[in-house]
């Protein structure tokens, strides 16, 4: 089964994958049911459609999460992302965590997950299909998801009015994609696009996070955003100018900029250092 589907000119691997979620072994002794499942995946990614998608789930940090064309593709350089999260936050006592624009719920359920019982976290989509995936998905961590609330709304609009001013940590991967970027034809051609692409610029749903971000942050919390790896200028730009501080560009493991990370100062007059 997995050979016949190589030979055809799908990924060995591909084929792999799809053969074990289908529900079979790799000796093709598989049921009707399993080999008809295999075929109409297989057929799928010969399509073009991004392997997650046809397997249905994806495995990010500690976690398996459901995955289709409603939600981005939780990515490696998202879990990095995570990763300089979580390093800002105490290691004892508990903390308040926003994952603005939470799509899948793969930063914001990461971190409920490996911070339980200490973490109380706050998903935001203005998607409503972003929004099911991302319940569907906190109904499978577990105990962790009992720490956990999802709300539907634009960016703050959806963030409830308690929690203004008392947030730890804020992380977020906003749409950052110009109309002008290069994508590859599986991200351009199957991905949501509004998940994507904020505007003609790219930075539009950066003026709306770090514009408001400082009146949402305890004095002292920290916000985290991904970006693409030619916006941290630009991007550090909009953070000073909605008033955080110690501003820095961090790069992912393969030593692109991918993050910009800021924070509310501990004062009024704290001062803007910035680092890259």
């Amino acid at each position: 089964m997995v050979a016949a589907a190589a030979a055809g000119g799908l990924d060995p691997m591909d084929a792999r994958r799809i053969a074990e979620e289908a529900g079979g072994d790799l000796d093709d002794q598989v049921t009707d049911l399993g080999r008809s499942r295999f075929d109409a995946m297989v057929e799928r990614r010969r399509a073009g459609e991004p392997l997650q998608y046809v397997l249905g789930s994806w495995g990010f940090r500690s976690l398996d999460l459901l995955v289709d064309r409603r939600v981005l593709i939780p990515r490696p350089e998202t879990e990095w992302v995570v990763e300089v999260a979580l390093g800002l936050l105490p290691d004892d006592g508990e903390v308040v965590v926003l994952d603005l624009g939470t799509g899948s719920g793969a930063i914001g359920l990461s971190i409920a997950a490996e911070r339980w019982p200490r973490a109380r976290v706050v998903l935001t989509d203005t998607s409503p299909d972003a929004v099911a995936v991302a319940r569907a998905n906190l109904a499978g961590i577990g105990r962790a998801g009992t720490t956990v609330e999802i709300h539907e709304g634009s960016w703050w609009d959806a963030v409830p009015a308690s929690h203004r001013g008392s947030l730890d940590l804020v992380v977020s991967n906003p749409p950052y994609v110009a109309p002008s970027d290069p994508l590859p034809p599986e991200v351009a051609d199957w991905e949501p696009g509004a998940a994507l692409i904020p505007g003609p610029t790219g930075l539009e749903a950066f003026v709306e996070i770090l514009g408001a971000a400082a009146g949402w942050l305890r004095p002292g919390g920290w916000i985290v955003c991904e970006i693409g790896e030619t916006q941290g200028v630009d991007v550090v730009a909009l953070a000073i100018a909605g008033g955080l501080v110690d501003v820095e560009v961090r790069p992912d493991l393969t030593g692109r900029d991918r993050m910009v990370v800021a924070r509310r100062a501990d004062q009024p007059d704290g001062a803007h250092a910035v680092r890259a």
